[in-house]
């Protein structure tokens, strides 16, 4: 029997899903069209239906993309006919839209403003006694309200037309969902009941925020300036949506120059009749409102409101910040994981902020997300909902609080242990170069004093497998290229300063054969006699990247500043911060197999060289070495750290590479290198001496 025909039930799965999507929807409408909805009814059919439907469906079920997408519409269509309760959201809205065809404005007055204002509709008057937190002007960015405008012109205020607005914008997202992602993965999206029952039954607005956010990354390279402008509409729907800034750095700076030209120039149509743009009431839910906290709930116990908020803010930026830093590339920023952290540490969650995430949760294959879309509908258990007067209105019944924590907390720390598991580096197999080929290059500036010796130490010590020492004279004055050469070094020209252009002109200078490069100082601080140890590792293939260190070595008196020795702890620090790899050491002492340096595409000009390469090679996970070397206090003044505007001007260079490596597109830098013309061949480099 074969194994196709031994697992037959696999092929039911997707029917059993679409059938418990569509069941569940017609259930909750049914629900809502009662008198008196019984929430636990309602909340039950939610929440177990988002879980039966997101289990039956991560089996990956044979599927189209044509059924996934019919589904989904007859899913949103079902809940076309449903009653919106349980939330009265969607008043605000239909007064805002009325506002603006108005005034202009919906923002700076408070709804309560307009109680018995013979100049209110009688449409509008009974829709602004449902307004809720009528003492508070409008919250909702000036994106929504362009388009609140819009459904009220076409529907009044017959909330029909938001209901196809959400819908609409929901099965966008689904339409584009599916052009990323296979069929049956993009169905835990577009089948999950959360989805459909928070925006077209619900009415929430935060689908049109996932749907700009997912059309900017599919935008992405090809359309940097669209990709901004559609990150600047999702921030005019959500202010959070800002949070997927920092990706604009992976583009061009046209991209970033969009989104915040864009972003301006929406909030700008309304600042300018004077009433402000909503920032007030922001200010006041950032500052007082609390519901269903998560992780913040400690942050409030521990620290009190005022203290948890601030730190809670930290914390999460500090989280976030980090995911975007670990993506290698535009297309693989956890947006899911970003949002998810805001919300873990948010004083206030609502069931409706689960589809910030949800698009982008299909990239993984995590469990945390669909979890939470069965435990966040348990938000609705409050006591205004539950008729339980000991508790306040809109407190969560604690018993449903603490099955969300436990849900959700509970899928995080698996998926955390199953990715630490699946991570978990293994001992590659040995590669060992049989016959090691080594270039020796050595950039020099000025080192006529030290050349000489520097390069007759390397040739003296033999390290095996030496074929060439290249000296990259990097625009000496005096006789650097002459004593170098009269040492046995080839001397490759390169004018433009810069430690990494000598570095660079030097690889384009070396041997066709060769398969592993050292790089050493000029300035005899570095010891010759050690090479062998660098390079022994690679030889016996232990290692790709072998960096002397002279933190774990013996360091000279005088040898390395007390400016050195702090960089050389900062800069490892923050790799290992956000790649997780270990260095104690930037020393320029290091070998490298010839193929894996190709592969880091290196392209610093000057002092941000030795950090790129560290960190490149962590973003790669290659094997890593760092035996202890001695070093020697130089002879001359060093270019760096001889002076207050070298250690300055390295500091910095250093600091910045580590923040281009941690928010640019390295994988779209690499391709570029790899395609970038050749520079000047040997023969055009080597001086004719």
């Amino acid at each position: 029997m074969s194994l196709k025909s031994a697992l037959p039930v696999r092929v039911a799965y997707a029917p059993f899903a679409a059938i418990v999507f569509l069941g569940s929807l017609i259930g909750l409408v049914v629900l809502s069209h009662q008198i008196a909805p019984p929430i636990l009814s309602y909340v039950t059919v939610l929440a177990l239906g988002s879980a039966l439907v997101s289990f039956l469906l991560w089996q990956k079920p044979p599927i189209t993309a044509r059924t996934v997408f019919l589904i989904a519409v007859l899913g949103h269509l079902v809940a076309l006919f449903g009653q919106t309760i349980f939330e009265d959201d969607y008043y605000r809205f239909i007064w805002d839209g009325w506002r603006v065809l108005e005034s202009g404005s919906p923002y700076g007055i408070p709804p309560e403003k307009f109680v018995d204002n013979p100049s209110v509709p009688a449409a509008m008057q009974g829709v602004l006694e449902w307004v809720n937190y009528p003492e508070l002007p409008t919250i909702y960015g000036p994106v929504l309200q362009i388009l609140f405008a819009a459904v009220h012109l076409l529907s009044g205020s017959d909330e029909l037309g938001l209901r196809i607005l959400f819908a609409g914008g929901a099965l966008l997202l689904t339409a584009l969902v599916l052009r990323r992602h296979r069929p049956s993965t993009a169905a835990l999206f577009a089948w999950n009941p959360l989805v459909v029952a928070e925006s077209t039954l619900h009415l929430h607005p935060d689908v049109l925020m996932a749907l700009a956010l997912f059309a900017a990354l599919i935008a992405g390279r090809r359309h940097p300036v669209v990709a901004g402008i559609l990150i600047a509409v999702a921030a005019g729907v959500k202010i959070v949506a800002l949070a997927a800034w920092p990706i604009l750095l992976r583009l061009k700076p046209t991209a970033m120059i969009a989104s915040i030209g864009t972003l301006a120039a929406l909030y700008a149509l309304f600042a300018v009749q004077g009433l402000g743009v909503g920032f007030d009431s922001t200010e006041t839910f950032a500052t007082q409102w609390y519901f269903n906290p998560l992780v913040y709930e400690l942050f409030f116990f521990v620290f009190g409101p005022t203290w948890g908020r601030l730190l809670a803010i930290v914390a999460a930026g500090f989280l976030v910040l980090w995911l975007h830093a670990r993506a290698r590339s535009f297309d693989r920023v956890p947006l899911a994981a970003i949002f998810g952290t805001i919300l873990l540490f948010a004083p206030a969650v609502n069931a409706w902020y689960l589809i910030w995430l949800l698009p982008f949760a299909l990239d993984r294959r995590e469990v945390w997300p669909y979890v939470a879309s069965a435990a966040l509908p348990l938000s609705y258990l409050t006591g205004l909902n539950l008729e339980l007067y000991h508790l306040d209105e809109f407190e969560v019944h604690p018993i449903a609080l603490r099955i969300e924590w436990f849900l959700i907390g509970g899928a995080i720390a698996f998926d955390v242990m199953r990715n630490r598991h699946a991570n978990r580096r293994k001992d590659p197999e040995t590669t060992p170069i049989t016959d090691p080929k080594v270039s020796v290059i050595i950039p020099a500036l000025n080192e006529e004093g030290s050349v000489g010796e520097a390069v007759r130490g390397i040739i003296e010590a033999e390290p095996r497998g030496l074929t060439e020492v290249l000296v990259a004279d990097n625009g000496s004055s005096d006789g650097t290229s002459t004593a170098a050469q009269a040492a046995g070094a080839t001397i490759i020209s390169q004018p433009e300063r810069g430690y990494g252009a000598a570095c660079l002109a030097g690889l384009q200078a070396i041997n066709e054969d060769t398969n592993i490069v050292l790089f050493m100082d000029a300035d005899l601080s570095d010891v010759p006699e050690e090479a062998s140890k660098l390079l022994a590792p690679i030889i016996e293939g232990k290692a790709d990247l072998v960096i002397g260190s002279r933190t774990l070595g013996e360091v000279a008196p005088g040898a390395m500043s007390l400016p050195q020795r702090f960089g050389n702890w900062l800069a490892p620090a923050l790799v290992r911060l956000v790649w997780g790899a270990h260095f104690t050491d930037l020393g320029p002492f290091r070998a490298i197999r010839r193929d894996a340096l190709e592969r880091l595409a290196m392209a610093d000009r000057d002092f941000g060289w030795t950090i790129e390469m560290q960190v490149r090679a962590a973003k790669f996970d290659m094997r890593i070495a760092e035996p202890a070397v001695s070093y020697r206090k130089r002879v001359g003044v060093s270019k760096i750290s001889g002076t207050v505007r070298g250690v300055l001007a390295a500091g910095w260079k250093i600091l910045f590479v580590i923040a281009r490596e941690a928010f640019g597109d390295f994988d779209l830098a690499a391709r570029r290198n790899a395609n970038h013309t050749k520079g000047p061949s040997r023969s055009e480099q080597v001086g004719d001496t």
